[in-house]
């Protein structure tokens, strides 16, 4: 039996100098979720139903890394990293009403910035400012993604989630969904 191996860190540790060319001052790393669904799907097998829950998200991972120079000739620089994922979980509601959900999968998305700039130093010098660069770097990156997420929450459950359905013998059945103007439409697609 093959051990499964870990998966790959959310975020990729800044671009590597030599050693000795930098010290790393600080480092901070966050996780923002960017739009999130929850989509029923009633799944129909030889006659039995089961109530399943499609749980996706979009998230950005950033790392912002704080660099001095080793040998001490010149300023502070700041780099920056951010790359997009998107994320689901199918979780099942069971006949005694028990709920539980599969592990996570991610999937790389292709979206990303990454940059270096000066570090401008805030009222306390202790504290560095944020770098406009790297914020705006960040909310470009996240209002693409958010304009985004539907499309790509749709390409996910028809490409990855409905093929495994279909593998598996599953249907699921079109549920109508009523709209914000009294009308309805048939939700799931794809599915």
């Amino acid at each position: 039996m093959t051990p499964v191996a870990d998966p790959p860190a959310a975020v990729a540790p800044a671009a590597a100098a030599k050693p000795g060319d930098v010290v790393v001052v600080s480092r901070d790393a966050r996780n923002e979720v960017l739009a999130s669904t929850d989509t029923p799907l009633p799944l129909i097998k030889a006659g039995r139903t089961e109530d399943a829950v499609l749980r996706q998200a979009v998230f950005l991972t950033g790392a912002l890394t704080v660099v001095r120079p080793a040998d001490g000739a010149g300023g502070d620089s700041l780099r920056w990293a951010y790359q997009s994922y998107l994320q689901r979980q199918l979780c099942f509601t069971s006949m005694t009403g028990q709920f539980s959900c599969a592990a996570a999968e991610v999937d790389e998305l292709t979206e990303s910035a990454a940059g270096e700039a000066p570090v401008a130093r805030a009222p306390d010098p202790a504290t560095p400012a944020a770098s406009p660069s790297a914020e705006a770097a960040r909310s470009l990156l996240a209002a693409t993604l958010r304009g985004r997420a539907d499309a790509l929450f749709e390409d996910d459950r028809r490409l990855r989630v409905a093929p495994m359905l279909k593998a598996a013998g599953v249907s699921v059945r079109r549920i109508r969904v009523a709209t914000g103007e009294g009308q309805a439409h048939h939700s799931p697609r794809g599915g």
